[in-house]
């Protein structure tokens, strides 16, 4: 060999093990597993125990954010970190913010901002504490705790978790370093479950160059959020959430979640009768005298509603029609009495009504007062200017009556629209737990210049409402209440709302008749309709008759309802209840 060409070779040959060398280091480095423990700083960040953070859809960023104080708790609920903290104090109780309670736990507690008040509702017994106090009072009987029930810190109120645990079907479990509460509040779920043995190393991200999250000397239970490729996301019993590689993952399993919590039972009234109902419009006390005449042909009617109540102002006070001889003279002839209450004065505001616990209180107890005094059957509330700011209130308010008519044998019964968009907030699903009965006012769907021309009460309309609430309401709760009136409508030749009158049905139908109009029955509204022309006007009539009644009547052993309510007695032509009373009785 060329001596010249031996030592570029055995350059060449060293050059060649070195970038193998190399190759080979590399190919180890790549496939060598991080050994690097995520500080205390990074494991914060993950907890969301840092203030003035900000999210977007990349994630996370922590550029101004500062360390949270020592007193705040990271929460996971039901395997998911949230954005809300709770608190722990020196003595180690730890306290939830109220508002998380009332959204994600128990909704069934609640804050009175104007009087300082927690107060949580059974369904036999009212229950309240003060801020600072010890002590909480079971209606009227005190009771004391060794901690201080509810705290507030700056603009935030909280309450503690051994009294929201009391109450609640939740099972909690809280650890350190950092400071972390799991809690669980939902049952007869499942989830994907795994063991993670000791030793295996979960990790901040998909990657074994990732940093190590947590390392256990025992094994572990986990439940797996999800798995991509090789690695799995998953949240640990004590509240971390990482990444293992799914090969690791031991022992998978489907885990249900159970609980041995017994649930308050909520006792009802049900008549063992088909409820036919009807509201008798009183607005002065010469009014009662009419009940006999205007009952006369309503075969089947055992309810009737007087509206005899009506908030008059701004203390939870109320005006009253009501006469015990109007009461004795109902169960004479075999009709029980739910005297209606509502809030059509504009001598009141619900606003500086219902937010505040001493005059729901005294709302109550009045309305409960009369129900003693008069003999009343049932209270049917008809509180139709409820405004989704005070909907908790309004509801409070409800839980709070339930309670004392629970008490007391009186019915009650509570008159809700159509459910829409607009009014959802009226909460039908505690309604429907806690009332006797629900009705649904199964008319209005055009009312006016807002609406336009249209049906009163149109099959299609009630019926799509009628499966809406029963979406929340239980059919055996749920009364239709349907109009004993309609609407003439009058609009100009360009088919622009001039007008709109209600009327009873007599006279709708007298004023086709006066104008040589054959109303003709249309399919798709469930009613007989007409329409007629004076003048630059048009007259159009969406008719109410034993007819279309009849079709609605049938919704009732459709749905198996608990029966029909009317608005309002007096407007009907007598011969309806013929009609009525073959789905009643």
């Amino acid at each position: 060999m060329n001596k010249r060409i031996v030592p570029v070779f055995v350059a060449s040959v060293i050059a060649v093990i070195a970038l193998i060398i190399l190759a080979v280091g590399n190919m180890i480095e790549k496939n060598t597993p991080s050994k690097k423990q995520a500080g205390e700083e990074e494991i914060n960040k993950l907890f969301l125990l840092y203030d003035g953070y900000t999210e977007d859809e990349k994630g996370f960023h922590f550029d101004n954010a500062v360390k949270a104080p020592d007193n705040q708790v990271a929460v996971i609920l039901q395997n998911r970190l949230v954005r809300d903290r709770a608190l722990i104090d020196e003595n180690g109780q730890i306290y939830l913010d109220v508002e998380f309670v009332q959204n994600s736990l128990n909704s069934r507690f609640y804050w009175d901002n104007n009087e300082n008040i927690l107060i949580y509702t059974t369904p036999t017994d009212v229950i309240k504490t003060e801020v600072g106090s010890m002590d909480y009072y079971v209606t009227k009987v005190k009771n004391t705790m060794n901690y201080v029930i509810v705290k507030t810190e700056g603009q935030k109120v909280y309450v503690a978790l051994d009294y929201v645990k009391q109450y609640s079907n939740i099972e909690t479990a809280f650890y350190e370093t950092p400071n972390r509460l799991c809690i669980t509040n939902q049952w007869d779920v499942t989830a994907d479950a795994a063991v993670i043995k000791s030793g295996d190393k979960v990790r901040v991200n998909d990657s074994i160059k990732s940093d190590i999250l947590i390392s256990y000397e025992e094994d572990m239970e986990a439940v797996i959020l999800e798995t991509v490729g090789k690695w799995s996301k998953i949240v640990t019993n004590d509240g971390y959430t990482g990444y293992i590689k799914t090969a690791s993952l031991k022992n998978k399993t489907t885990k249900t979640y159970t609980s041995d919590f017994v649930e308050p039972e909520y006792t009802n009234i049900k008549k063992d009768f088909t409820i036919s109902m009807a509201w008798h419009m009183v607005t002065n006390t010469t009014a009662n005298n009419q009940l006999v005449d205007l009952v006369t042909a309503a075969k089947g009617l055992n309810v009737i509603s007087p509206t005899w109540f009506r908030l008059n102002d701004n203390e939870g006070n109320f005006s009253s029609l009501a006469q015990s001889e109007y009461v004795t003279r109902a169960h004479l002839i075999g009709l029980e009495v739910w005297a209606m209450i509502d809030d059509q004065s504009p001598d009141s505001d619900n606003k500086a009504i219902f937010p505040y616990t001493s005059k729901r209180e005294r709302l109550v107890n009045q309305l409960v007062a009369s129900a003693i005094e008069y003999n009343l059957d049932g209270i049917n509330i008809d509180f139709e200017y409820i405004t989704a700011d005070i909907a908790k209130d309004y509801v409070q308010f409800l839980r709070e009556l339930s309670v004392k008519c629970r008490i007391n044998g009186i019915v009650l019964s509570i008159d809700d629209k159509v459910p829409e968009a607009s009014n959802l907030y009226y909460d039908r699903k505690e309604q429907g737990i806690i009332a006797d009965y629900v009705i649904m006012m199964g008319y209005d769907e055009h009312w006016g210049e807002g609406s336009g021309a249209g049906s009163v009460a149109s099959l299609p309309w009630v019926t799509a409402g009628i499966e809406k609430t029963l979406t929340e309401v239980p059919a055996s709760k749920l009364i239709n209440a349907i109009p004993f009136y309609t609407r003439i409508w009058q609009e100009d030749g360009a088919g622009n709302y001039v007008d709109s009158q209600a009327v009873d049905m007599q006279t709708a139908a007298d004023k086709l008749t006066a104008n040589g109009t054959q109303a003709v029955w249309v399919d798709n509204v469930g009613q007989n309709y007409g329409e007629f022309s004076a003048g630059a006007q048009v007259y159009r009539i969406w008719l109410e008759d034993a007819k279309s009644i009849e079709e609605k009547m049938k919704l009732i052993r459709t749905y198996n309802l608990a029966g029909v309510s009317a608005w309002r007695l007096g407007y009907e032509n007598p011969d309806i209840w013929n009609t009525i009373i073959k789905y009643t009785n």
